[in-house]
């Protein structure tokens, strides 16, 4: 398992030597694997199909998922659910469930009991990893860039999507020169549909300031291409 970094170097050691002595040592089956990682797979997306789990925490390693999805079903620990676009006034295709537990967290959304927040994603964020997910369910298109060639990319080489409530709203293209201390933020694209509002922007432009936090940048500086109705936020 990786141990640490040195740069962009991965440090690696065994697993017995590395996780401390509080890490559980049992062995499961197969069947008690899927049957707990399934699980904790739907408590993380909140929602989901079967396919949708199989690409999720454990990505491609649910054997017999099926039966045991069978099995979580009959014990009641997970619900069939629908899922309708209101403003499409469709239904998303396919079974869904959601877990049990978690059926009073739809009440809570539906009465507006949650915090919102504006962030910024990683490309490898569980949110946006399952892309065809990310399109049905937020009707937002993300490509990871890195091994397109430049000439070819649209967004940049490591964009990161701006997730705003509970909407996917556009993304940033950030770059950090560590030597300068210094992000630049190369563009930021806002979907059609994102709020060109004076709150909007200032939430965009502290989930930026977050990140140059977070990459102990000393200066954020902007390039020219910016929504025009955000522009006034990035300083």
């Amino acid at each position: 398992m990786v141990a640490g970094r040195s740069g962009a170097q991965k440090k690696w050691a065994l697993s017995e030597r590395w996780l401390p002595e509080s890490t559980p040592r049992e062995r499961l089956s197969w069947q008690q694997m899927v049957h707990g990682a399934a699980q904790k797979s739907l408590r993380a997306l909140g929602v989901a199909t079967s396919s949708h789990i199989g690409k999720y925490y454990i990505r491609g390693c649910y054997p017999g998922l099926s039966d045991v999805f069978a099995r979580l079903l009959s014990e009641g620990l997970i619900v069939p659910v629908r899922i309708v676009d209101s403003e499409r006034s469709r239904e998303l295709p396919g079974v869904w469930y959601t877990r049990s537990d978690d059926l009073h967290l739809i009440d809570k959304l539906s009465t507006g009991d949650w915090e919102p927040r504006t962030t910024l994603l990683s490309p490898f964020d569980n949110l946006v990893v399952d892309r065809r997910r990310t399109e049905q369910l937020f009707d937002f298109k993300f490509s990871f860039e890195i091994y397109v060639p430049r000439h070819k990319r649209k967004y940049g080489y490591y964009v990161m999507p701006i997730l705003h409530g509970d909407q996917l709203i556009g993304r940033v293209d950030p770059v950090i020169n560590r030597t300068r201390g210094q992000l630049i933020i190369n563009a930021v694209h806002a979907e059609p549909n994102a709020p060109m509002t004076v709150d909007t922007a200032r939430a965009v432009a502290g989930a930026i300031e977050d990140l140059g936090v977070f990459l102990h940048a000393e200066q954020i500086t902007f390039g020219k291409n910016v929504p025009e109705g955000w522009k006034s936020a990035f300083h």
